[in-house]
């Protein structure tokens, strides 16, 4: 008998290579866990279950239940296996919350790490090694990444989106995935560095990708694609290469909606055709072989699906980001490197520090024109669930101008124009630190109800309607007047298309009415009546070229095609509105409810929906929006690369296996027993191996490196009161003249509801926008500074409830 003298470390990766070759030829490794988001329509009630994947699913009471909620609506999860992190998202309140450990505890915590989402974050994705969590918002058109404790927040990718929807991750690869929908930017699946550089298309040709899954062990993605004869399930290496079909089943079923793999299974949400909810157990290793499926009924929704396991989220013993000096983000990269990042507003330095950008402004914003004022605020706010939302808007001026009545805003050049009718001037001011209005233009007894700027470079012109004097004109920025026309009757809004070349204004007649010209002032033409007597606001939608159209004498919203043969209510407003503006994929609009109040509202375009909302606590005249998405001029289709430390990708085959067929696959247990004399040999032989070197190599050392702490979270914040948000008066209670309703600050006190019972925290995460380095002048009322320091956003905890 031989006995060889090994050290631990040996011993140790003799077991780590036994398991992962049994893990390789099909012995699913213990401890995986299926997480699901879940609505209830029998009680009105959302909450995140999850259960064991070798545990056979017979019916819902099999699940664990945890952060149940009347109020809330849980769309989107995903978990990091080694801390039980679970991070999910609310569709009602805006929030993207993240758990403690939430197997371990029964009573945990969740608390807020980004607030002020749309209602389209339909895929949330965890980078387990660096601690971070990434979303794609399909309201906003981007991709953005916060980490664990919620500081700040960057943007990873918002250009060349109109549909995005599912992502994943491959932390030790250093890649990030997701899928867009649109038609604009044809259905595909993207990838980039976890920062969001190197940016490809790797997968195109596709229908309809709604999700998307990494296998981490095999180097492959998996997605879904519903196309208009089936619903498919296909896969490629992390290149696109090597794409085949893995499930295909007919359309007549219904539509595939989340997916997520381990070691041996697919598995898949199937929204039924009778409306059941369905999950599915496909095998890898067979091909559109399903081996189980648990039908969860009509009575419950399965909005998300993820599956988390130690093989899944392989842990190495040095992590990527341990000992990084970056000062705000660090993200994984490929062959265990790592990349610094820094929040938006900042800039990157060499040594990994960030500064805060004081060279311009930092879009978005939205403008708003009120009593003596002309105010900001950034346009998420309108999503986020707080109280008194108005403490976050900003004068930029105050004092003066007295009032106005229309804006208009050319990002590219950085100058925003605002008509003034207490001075009947207009004006413009460059938008960054230490400037003044200036006027350009008087118009005496007239009165300006609407501007548009053509944008683009070789252009730069300002168009106008004057409702007093019955005329629309044009002139350059400096104020030089290039052309005036009075073929007008009673304009109140003017918007432009400068890629179509056409002006677009309303005319206050009986009725009113929509009329278009090219941007010349020629080949005038009327389109259509509207729906409307006093038409006060209009904006163009550049994306799917309509007109949306508001008016103070009612609350629906128009949009009308641009040539005027389809008109159609899209939506209804609270109140009626003055103004209108687009930003993303929602219509914010100005809406005055009195003389001294107001909201600004948010409804989606597609669906109409509301939103959110800000109250104004004053008068509001306009509105308009700051940021390039509303301007653009050409579309990159990928992202300049920022400063790296390590950007270099491990391009290794992706190891394709073949496993025997069990012969318990009608069985509900996702066990699957692999068997047969090849194994075995190759167990044997591969083992030797590894004795032969680990005992050269402890002739040479018998050290054993040290193993680092694990991860461990900060757990839940401290300092925490129990308020309660409060909600704007309604349109019928303001048209009967009954305002007693509105509630200030003396009304606060604590409720809890249902199951919910939201807590807004005392402790404050960093600012959102950093102070400037300048100061205003004294006393002038004219001057501008859009990097003020708005206030901070607290973080929003929610305590659990087990569902009963």
């Amino acid at each position: 008998m031989v006995v060889v003298n090994m050290s631990p470390n040996c011993v140790v990766l003799i077991l780590a290579v036994f398991a992962c070759i049994m893990t390789a030829t099909g012995e699913e490794a213990a401890g995986n866990r299926m997480y699901l988001a879940v609505f209830d329509h029998r009680y009105s009630a959302t909450y995140i279950g999850w259960i064991a994947t070798n545990k056979p699913l017979q019916n819902e009471t099999l699940f664990s239940r945890s952060y149940a909620s009347y109020d809330h609506h849980w769309t989107a999860l995903a978990v990091d296996y080694h801390t039980g992190n679970v991070t999910f998202h609310d569709k009602e309140n805006h929030w993207i919350y993240l758990s403690n450990n939430f197997v371990l505890e029964e009573n945990g915590t969740a608390y807020s790490i980004e607030g002020g989402t749309s209602g389209g974050v339909n895929g949330l994705a965890i980078d387990w090694l660096a601690k971070n969590v990434y979303w794609v918002d399909e309201g906003y058109n981007w991709i953005k990444m916060t980490n664990y404790a919620g500081e700040r927040e960057v943007v990873i990718a918002d250009v060349g989106f109109e549909k995005p929807s599912g992502i994943a991750c491959h932390p030790s690869q250093g890649y990030l995935f997701w899928t867009e929908l649109g038609d604009k930017y044809p259905p595909k699946i993207e990838r980039s560095t976890m920062a969001g550089n190197n940016r490809i298309t790797i997968v195109d040709g596709l229908t309809e990708p709604r999700s998307l899954a990494v296998d981490t062990i095999l180097d492959r993605i998996y997605w879904i694609d519903n196309t208009a004869t089936e619903i498919n399930v296909e896969s490629s290496d992390l290149d696109g290469n090597g794409r085949r079909t893995e499930v295909s089943e007919p359309k007549s079923l219904g539509v595939f909606d989340s997916i997520a793999v381990d070691e041996d299974y697919i598995y898949v949400v199937l929204h039924h055709i009778s409306l059941d909810n369905i999950i599915r157990y496909y095998k890898k290793a067979a091909p559109n072989e399903l081996v189980y499926e648990y039908n969860a009924g009509t009575a419950v929704k399965l909005l998300d699906l993820c599956v988390a396991g130690p093989n899944i989220q392989s842990q190495p013993i040095t992590s990527p980001c341990d000992g990084n000096t970056c000062e705000h983000y660090c993200v994984s990269a490929a062959n265990n490197n790592h990349e610094c990042l820094c929040a938006d507003r900042y800039v990157l330095h060499s040594n990994g520090t960030c500064s805060f950008d004081l060279s311009t402004y930092h879009p978005p914003f939205c403008v708003i024109g009120r009593s003596n004022a002309i105010s900001r605020f950034d346009p998420t706010f309108l999503h986020y669930d707080l109280p008194y939302k108005a403490e976050y808007i900003s004068d930029i001026f105050s004092g003066s101008p007295r009032h106005v009545t229309a804006f208009a805003i050319d990002i590219h050049s950085n100058l925003m124009f605002y008509a003034d009718d207490f001075r009947k001037e207009i004006f413009y001011v460059r938008m960054q630190g230490g400037e003044y209005a200036a006027a350009i233009h008087d118009y005496d007894t007239g009165r300006i109800d609407g501007m548009a700027v053509d944008w683009l470079a070789e252009n730069l012109i300002l168009y106008y309607v004057d409702y007093v004097k019955q005329t629309r004109g044009s002139m350059r920025y400096d104020g030089e007047s290039l052309n005036i026309k009075y073929d007008v009757t009673k304009p109140t809004a003017i918007a432009i298309d400068p890629f179509a070349r056409y002006m677009f204004w309303t005319e206050e007649t009986s009725p009113a009415k929509l009329v278009r010209s090219d941007l010349d002032f020629t080949n005038r033409r009327e389109l259509t009546d509207i729906g409307l007597q006093n038409p006060t606001g209009m904006a163009v939608d550049l994306k799917l070229n309509m007109i949306y159209i508001v008016g103070s004498d009612s609350t629906m919203i128009y949009s009308v095609n641009y040539d005027g043969t389809i008109k159609q209510i899209i939506g209804r407003s609270q109140y009626p509105a003055i103004d209108i503006t687009i930003y993303q994929d929602f219509m914010l609009l100005a809406e005055p409810y009195n003389s001294t109040s107001g909201i600004v509202e948010s409804i989606h375009i597609s669906t109409g929906e509301h939103e959110g909302s800000i109250n104004v606590n004053s008068s509001i005249t306009a509105i308009d929006v700051a940021d390039e998405s509303t301007q653009p001029v050409t579309i990159p289709t990928t992202k300049v690369s920022m400063t790296t430390i390590s950007t270099t990708s491990n391009n290794v085959p992706a190891l394709e296996t073949t496993a025997i067929k069990s012969t318990n696959d009608e069985s509900s247990s996702s066990i699957v027993l692999i068997g047969g004399v090849g194994v075995a040999v190759v167990v044997i032989i591969t083992i030797l191996i590894i004795v032969i070197i680990c005992v050269g190599l402890t002739k040479r050392s018998n050290r054993t490196e040290p193993r680092p702490e694990p991860f461990a979270r900060d757990g839940p914040h401290p300092n925490v009161a129990t308020v309660n948000a409060i909600e704007p008066p309604t349109y019928e209670s303001i048209a009967a003249g009954n305002e007693a309703n509105i509630i200030d600050k003396k009304d606060l006190g604590g409720k809890e509801e249902g199951l919910d019972n939201a807590v807004y925290m005392t402790r404050l995460p960093p600012p959102r926008y950093a102070p400037a380095a300048n100061t205003p002048a004294a006393d002038t009322g004219e001057y501008v500074d859009l990097n003020v320091n708005a206030p901070t956003v607290p973080n929003v905890t929610y305590n659990r409830y087990l569902f009963s």
